[in-house]
């Protein structure tokens, strides 16, 4: 492990605390994890290039998100990563707050534009929180941000706003909430260098992002690579990725916008949040993180207590944590409830998770060491 006092132990080599250099702290972190430049950029989803960039301390401003990544795919504790904040203090455009928030949010002084929707709508430029507006504005801009790089119709705003008794000034009013954006974006007219976020294309607007200005696109981007580390067999990487995904819901999507929390783009952001959250707690299971994937779920059995899936998911996670009494009584309970409620008996999904209980047919965590613990030891022989 490496110390974190005034003088620190790298490989066997003192190294002075006001000289040491992000660079050199990432490259002792991948060392110490046994992994090569490589194998630590496939899982940070970074290229080797920029990987070996910051190591070689030629790049100077590292997006406080690739910092974010680095900590994930290291697995660094919280120490770990304070300490790579520490360090990352100095560098442009990056700051200790940057790196150990799990969230990904802008607030930290990082460069660039950054909006959350999970969670109260916010948005920073630069570090700096956006002044949104009323209510109203915050809803063109959370109809746009539910369909990112996606044109959204004139209409489809006047109908969110005014239902079926929109104003005659309906369309000039969306048109001033359109511009008043464009001006707290800080992009009011397009340059050489920077264009404008919403475009107007025909009847509507477009606005258009990346996954580093959006925890929407962040989150879809870690879930569909993680979802390739599974498919591929490798659930370490694909639980790394899972866990960078869900950490970036703050809350329900666009909390804050009452008018909007029956919105079908709202319904269909927590379905992928929720088979996102299912892929993740059958990787926990895997690498052997049950108690992870226990939390998850009994999070997601509170606002959905007669999904079989997630019950069934969580009576094998209860089961390879070895408490197979625990397990059995979800499955009863839920059973139970299904009948009375429903008049319905469990489906195959949950009454085969039974029986593998039952028949104790899960690894548990005593008998499976978690997989994150054991990479050091597999990369070492």
């Amino acid at each position: 492990m490496l110390t974190l006092g005034r003088e620190v132990r790298i490989l066997g080599q003192e190294v002075n605390d006001e000289d040491f250099q992000l660079g050199a702290l990432v490259r002792a972190y991948r060392h110490e994890s046994g992994l090569t430049q490589q194998e630590l950029a496939a899982k940070a989803g970074l290229s080797v290039a920029a990987l070996r960039d910051i190591e070689q301390s030629r790049r100077r401003r590292p997006r406080s998100s690739s910092l974010r990544a680095l900590a994930g795919a290291l697995n660094l504790d919280h120490a770990q990563t304070a300490r790579l904040a520490s360090v990352g203090r100095d560098q442009p455009g990056t700051g200790p707050q940057a790196i150990v928030s799990p969230s990904g949010r802008g607030d930290d002084g990082g460069q660039g534009l950054w909006i959350s929707v999970f969670g109260p709508l916010e948005a920073w430029l630069d570090g700096r929180p956006l002044p949104l507006g009323p209510p109203a504005r915050r809803m063109v801009l959370g109809l746009l941000l539910l369909e990112p790089n996606r044109l959204v119709h004139r209409d489809a705003m006047i109908d969110l706003l005014w239902g079926d008794a929109p104003p005659r000034t309906a369309l000039g009013l969306v048109q001033t909430h359109i511009s008043r954006l464009r001006k707290a974006f800080g992009r009011p007219e397009p340059t050489a260098d920077r264009t404008m976020p919403i475009d107007s294309l025909g009847g509507g607007y477009r606005l258009r992002l990346s996954s580093d200005e959006l925890d929407l696109l962040a989150f879809r981007d870690r879930s569909e690579r993680a979802a390739a580390a599974q498919a591929a067999g490798d659930d370490v990487a694909a639980y790394r990725l899972y866990e960078q995904a869900v950490e970036l819901w703050r809350g329900d999507p666009l909390a804050d916008l009452e008018p909007m929390v029956g919105h079908p783009g709202i319904a269909r952001l927590r379905q992928e949040q929720s088979s996102v959250l299912l892929r993740h707690a059958d990787v926990a299971c895997s690498v052997g993180q049950h108690q992870v994937a226990v939390k998850r779920l009994l999070m997601m059995t509170s606002t959905d207590p007669l999904n079989e899936p997630v019950h069934a998911r969580l009576m094998i996670a209860l089961a390879g944590l070895g408490q197979q009494a625990a397990a059995i009584a979800v499955y009863e309970g839920l059973r139970t409830r299904l009948d009375r409620e429903l008049g319905l008996y469990p489906s195959e999904e949950l009454a085969d998770a039974h029986l593998r209980v039952l028949r104790q047919d899960v690894p548990t965590q005593r008998s499976l060491r978690p997989a994150l613990e054991l990479i050091g030891a597999e990369r070492a022989s």
